[in-house]
């Protein structure tokens, strides 16, 4: 076996920002896949660092690279636009940069969001024109910027993502579905009638189980990419409000939604669907009802019994 066909069949992948709602995820896909994984997060390696990251791609000479180290909150990205444009665009040059230098045939995946896109009342696909309401969104158009920079410049290989809402177990309460979960849950476990706090119930967005996201990012990285970004999302609309509606009801019981001013965005666009085309056509979404995701949730909050 040449040390060509060892690389194809056992993948050395590297993963930044591992220890986020996503990488254990993605972790297992691929391993389970048979690549060979490097999982780092801070403290290992923090990417405003620019020796350190040369020093790690220089160790592990990766086959595919995935970045997921980002301030990935919208409302994070308002309190503190500074860091996150310091993290989700110096960052990434950094991490660039260190792949060109020592790994230039590496294949990297770059995660964007949705945020990039103007607001549009139907399903949005990747031709559709990039307006960004918040400082989360502009810092993932200019690392798109970048990375179309880099493969016209170094001809590096640079797949995109622009990934819509997804959620599942382990994903922090700074998001609208885990919040509600862990609020009904909490009233559920107590036994007692309760209130849970919401911010903008009349939002529909696109949410997508998160299993079923990282199995798009490996096969995004392990096959040709006829094009250089891709939405990700499931292709369906739900209404927060009837998404709350529904882990209400798996509590059975009284629970008061209130709204809580504190819980509102600067800016929120009012309808946000993928056109996820390219992804399908590929063969690559295996979609799970967003039901099946909250109902999982929900239950995995009640035998967690904090």
């Amino acid at each position: 076996m040449t040390a060509e066909t060892q690389a194809k069949a056992t993948p050395r992948t590297l993963i930044i920002g591992a220890a986020g709602f996503v990488g254990g995820y993605l972790v297992r896909e691929l391993e389970n896949a048979g690549h060979s994984v490097t999982a780092v997060d801070i403290p290992q390696i923090n990417l405003l660092d620019k020796e350190s990251v040369e020093q790690l791609i220089e160790r592990t000479q990766p086959d595919y690279v995935v970045n997921l180290a980002a301030i990935s909150s919208v409302g994070a990205s308002w309190k503190n636009p500074v860091q996150t444009v310091e993290v989700n665009v110096k960052g990434t040059l950094h991490l660039l940069d260190a792949i060109q230098k020592f790994a230039p045939s590496a294949k990297t995946l770059l995660i964007g969001s949705a945020e990039e896109y103007a607001r549009k009342d139907s399903p949005i696909n990747e031709d559709d024109p990039l307006e960004a309401s918040n400082p989360y969104g502009i810092t993932k158009i200019a690392q798109e910027n970048f990375a179309e920079l880099y493969r016209k410049k170094y001809g590096m290989k640079i797949v995109c993502t622009r990934s819509f809402n997804h959620t599942g177990v382990g994903q922090t309460t700074a998001f609208a579905i885990p919040s509600f979960v862990k609020q009904v849950a909490d009233i559920f476990k107590s036994g007692h009638p309760g209130e849970i706090k919401v911010g903008n119930l009349s939002a529909i967005r696109d949410f997508s189980d998160v299993k079923d996201v990282v199995r798009v990012y490996r096969l995004l990285l392990e096959n040709e990419n006829k094009f250089n970004v891709y939405n990700v999302g499931s292709g369906i609309a739900n209404k927060l409000s009837d998404l709350l509606d529904y882990i209400v009801s798996l509590a059975e019981m009284e629970i008061k939604i209130s709204t809580d001013p504190e819980k509102f965005r600067p800016v929120d666009l009012p309808y946000q669907c993928a056109d996820n085309s390219r992804i399908k056509e590929l063969g690559y979404w295996n979609a799970t009802d967003i039901h099946e995701t909250l109902k999982w949730m929900f239950d995995n909050e009640i035998k967690s019994g904090h």
